[in-house]
């Protein structure tokens, strides 16, 4: 007989959110939620906001790949989740310094736009929130893998949410993350103009 796991949602007081398939719905809430914030304050860029399917099976992002091509961003930002490694089991070394309650993740690799990651970086740094680093060599293991090639190619960053017991029943993200990311991503989008040069120098 097939069974599967009755896992629920459940919010804590501390704000923690527990659930399953955080990877990545979390994802799209967080775009939503960056969305809502620029529209309340727009600044000049046009914003377009997709929840893409595919990204796990995909060779090369399945749907962002095709939005991409579709929409000709100027730049992109994806958001996915990332290991929180405050928890035994995991190394620094292999995952990066994400933690609970830390913040964003940004990650900077070789597909990463450094023009998108220092525009990340800096709107961080002026609006004081708080993040951290994380190292892709190769691919991210995104969407950001499939949007970066679309068309003559998009300047990409990553955003990421860190995320306990990723691929569990029992995944964990904190709430004030959630926070941090959107508003992040939103500030991030109103210091975009049509003279902003995205060109790596």
């Amino acid at each position: 007989d097939p069974g599967v796991i009755d896992s629920r949602t459940i919010e804590f007081p501390n704000g923690r959110l527990v659930s399953r398939s955080i990877d990545d719905r979390i994802g799209a809430y967080v775009v939503l939620e960056a969305a809502r914030r620029y529209a309340e304050k727009p600044g000049a860029a046009r914003v377009v906001a997709v929840a893409t399917t595919q990204e796990e099976i995909a060779a090369h992002g399945g749907g962002a790949g095709v939005c991409a091509t579709c929409i000709g961003p100027q730049m992109a930002i994806v958001v996915d989740v990332t290991f929180a490694i405050d928890h035994p089991g995991l190394e620094k070394k292999e995952h990066g310094e994400a933690k609970i309650d830390g913040g964003p993740v940004l990650t900077r690799g070789s597909i990463i736009s450094p023009v998108v990651f220092n525009l990340l970086r800096d709107t961080a740094e002026a609006n004081s929130i708080p993040f951290s680093l994380q190292a892709a060599g190769r691919d991210t293991g995104t969407d950001a893998d499939a949007i970066h090639i679309a068309r003559e190619g998009v300047p990409t960053g990553l955003v990421s949410v860190p995320n306990r017991y990723m691929h569990s029943p029992n995944e964990l993200i904190s709430l004030e993350d959630l926070n941090r990311t959107a508003e992040l991503i939103a500030q991030t989008c109103r210091k975009v103009t049509a003279k902003t040069d995205f060109t790596a120098r």
